[in-house]
């Protein structure tokens, strides 16, 4: 055996905690070790996977979000999702300095070291936003050759380091030449990131996963489970001094035979310790019984001091003060509309709230954990009706859409995506969970094909979400009342939100020779008899030999639908070719036939 190629050692990981040295890793260990990885100090050879941890004394821990601020602690950088704008104000002195026009449908920013510039990801655009903050304007619009980017920090150098959820990577990209440096394949759906020292850790928004990056190497080195899926997972807070990581999101119960409103998904808090990369289930917060039930636990930030840990409940418009000595709730704050993002200033004195469904900033005092300002940020332009649309959709607090702050609509379809999930408990067997984009070209709707429009979904808010309903009646609505102008109702906000959710744009950067081919091949086996036009269904529902007659899907945006047909059963696109029934092709085209039909629905729709 070569030197370095593995060896059997015995680790011990020091830091310094409080001015006194503790170990925090004692390891018995076979590994492999590639020649030359060494330490964080570059002095002495680590094995692999065990790193010893950033000095916390010289290396802070950045964190992505949809807020930032500068060095000094008071100004803050914000981005309006709703409004395509990036604001610049001083929430202590309740300022508004300037609103910045950048790209479609921002979700992060990120500030330079020197404080002259900011960098946004504009998630539907797909491109940076680069802002000269001093003058208050974009310099520089950068292509990201990916789907959906989303998260972003920077360190002390000029790499911006960007999450792109829909492409299944991380980009390294200079933010002075615009140039990509590197890219780094990564488990699905990648979204909030930290980045500490040479270690860049990465959230996955419906697995709840955290992936470890060494950057040296520009490589995954470990994804760490939580157990359990959970959803909406794009953000993680590091306590560098403790070494430990905090994850908030809502825990599901997909294969709950008897689904209710309060059995579904679960608000909690997921502790990794950085150390060993393992999640700690006993340090595990359920928000439900620390605090109350909440919605969407979006955001944290630690202070780590005082040992608090504050939590930004996107649906339910609140913040939850944990007490991480008790692990009880100390406070509970209302605030704004889907507050998003959370920081505290420098001295850890004030608390900063970004609540992005109406554009304001709450301050909060932490030594009373008083509110003490509000601050708009934003001169909306957008349809009130589609802000009030986009209220009900990502909100819990309204009796008529959740009972007991419990369910959104965005819990399972954040962004009209599908969390990936098969739920066992609607009473007609397991049902997946469907995209929403595109909806009024493709009734009817459900898998059964029973609703006939968007209104229907006054029925899943009454029974999954268990609220009493958006149109006023006691029973359930007939569906000639669904769709009554006269009742102007909110049900029509909400539907009105739905169609504005915008999908993902396939690359159709693959072979083109590959592509063509598999067109022909989905042409000669019959595929455009049912799956007919640029909208891929004929809007009927047939028997194909899984159990039943199912609504025909749409064939656009499957690369983000898996897994496939009503009840999940197959994995890949590969798989639906492969079992029987209808679809079954593998007795009667070439293998490399099904994988060009493969990469040509992938690429589907075609860019306009």
């Amino acid at each position: 055996m070569k030197r370095n190629a593995a060896k059997r050692a015995l680790v011990v990981i020091f830091s310094l905690l409080n001015g006194a040295a503790v170990v925090f890793a004692l390891a018995l260990m076979e590994v492999s070790v590639p020649a030359g990885v060494t330490a964080q100090n570059g002095a002495t050879e680590t094995p692999l996977p065990l790193y010893a941890l950033p000095d916390a004394r010289t290396n802070r821990a950045y964190t992505s979000g949809s807020m930032a601020q500068l060095s000094g602690g008071r100004t803050v950088i914000a981005v309006n999702s709703i409004n395509d704008t990036v604001s610049i104000a001083v929430p202590s002195q309740g300022n508004m300095i300037s609103e910045i026009l950048v790209g479609r449908d921002p979700r992060s920013v990120a500030v330079t070291s020197d404080d002259t510039r900011a960098v946004v990801t504009n998630r539907v655009d797909g491109t940076l936003s680069v802002i000269d903050i001093q003058e208050a304007r974009v310099i520089n619009t950068i292509p990201v050759d990916g789907v959906f980017p989303y998260g972003i920090v920077i360190g002390d150098g000029e790499t911006a380091y960007v999450s792109l959820l829909g492409s299944d990577a991380v980009a390294l990209i200079d933010v002075t030449t615009g140039d990509e440096i590197a890219r780094i394949a990564t488990p699905p759906a990648p979204a909030g990131l930290a980045l500490w020292g040479e270690f860049l850790y990465v959230t996955h928004f419906w697995t709840g996963e955290l992936t470890l990056i060494y950057l040296p190497q520009n490589r995954v080195i470990q994804t760490v489970t939580m157990g359990v899926p959970v959803s909406v997972s794009q953000s993680v807070e590091i306590d560098i001094s403790r070494g430990l990581a905090y994850l908030p999101g809502s825990r599901t119960y997909a294969e709950n035979p008897a689904l209710t409103y309060d059995t579904s998904a679960f608000p909690t808090i997921n502790v990794v310790d950085l150390r060993g990369n393992a999640m700690q289930r006993g340090g595990r917060i359920a928000l439900d019984t620390a605090d109350r039930p909440v919605n969407m636990p979006f955001a944290t930030a630690l202070d780590r001091f005082q040992q608090r840990l504050y939590v930004a409940n996107a649906g339910s418009d609140s913040i939850t003060v944990i007490d991480l000595n008790t692990g009880e709730a100390r406070a509970h704050i209302d605030v704004g509309s889907n507050p998003r993002a959370i920081l505290l200033n420098r001295d850890y004195t004030l608390l900063y709230v970004h609540n992005a469904l109406d554009a304001t900033i709450t301050t909060i005092t932490t030594s009373d954990l008083e509110i003490v300002s509000t601050l708009p940020i934003s001169n909306l332009t957008v349809s009130v009706d589609v802000l009030l649309g986009a209220q009900l959709f990502y909100g819990a607090t309204d009796p008529r859409m959740s009972r007991d702050n419990w369910l959104s609509c965005a819990v399972c379809h954040f962004d009209g995506m599908s969390d990936g999930r098969v739920w066992t408990g609607f009473g007609e067997g397991g049902r997946n969970t469907p995209l929403l984009y595109a909806l009024p070209e493709t009734p009817p709707y459900r898998w059964s094909g029973t609703w006939s429009e968007l209104a229907d979904t006054e029925y899943k808010i009454r029974s999954l979400l268990g609220g009493t309903g958006l149109i006023d009646s006691i029973a359930p609505p007939i569906a000639e009342e669904l769709h009554n102008p006269l009742n102007e109702s909110d049900l029509d906000l909400l539907t009105a939100y739905l169609i504005t959710l915008a999908p993902p744009t396939p690359h159709r950067n693959a072979d083109q020779a590959v592509i063509a081919r598999g067109e022909a091949v989905f042409v000669e086996q019959g595929c455009d008899t049912c799956h007919v036009g640029t909208v891929g269904t004929d809007l009927r529902v047939y028997d194909v030999g899984t159990g039943g007659e199912f609504d025909t899907p749409s064939l656009r945006w499957l690369a983000w639908s898996a897994p496939y047909y009503h009840d999940g059963r197959a994995e890949t696109l590969h798989t639906v070719f492969e079992q029987p029934g209808a679809h079954q092709l593998i007795y009667d085209v070439a293998p490399e036939d099904i994988d060009a039909l493969v990469l040509f629905l992938l690429t589907l729709p075609e860019s306009p």
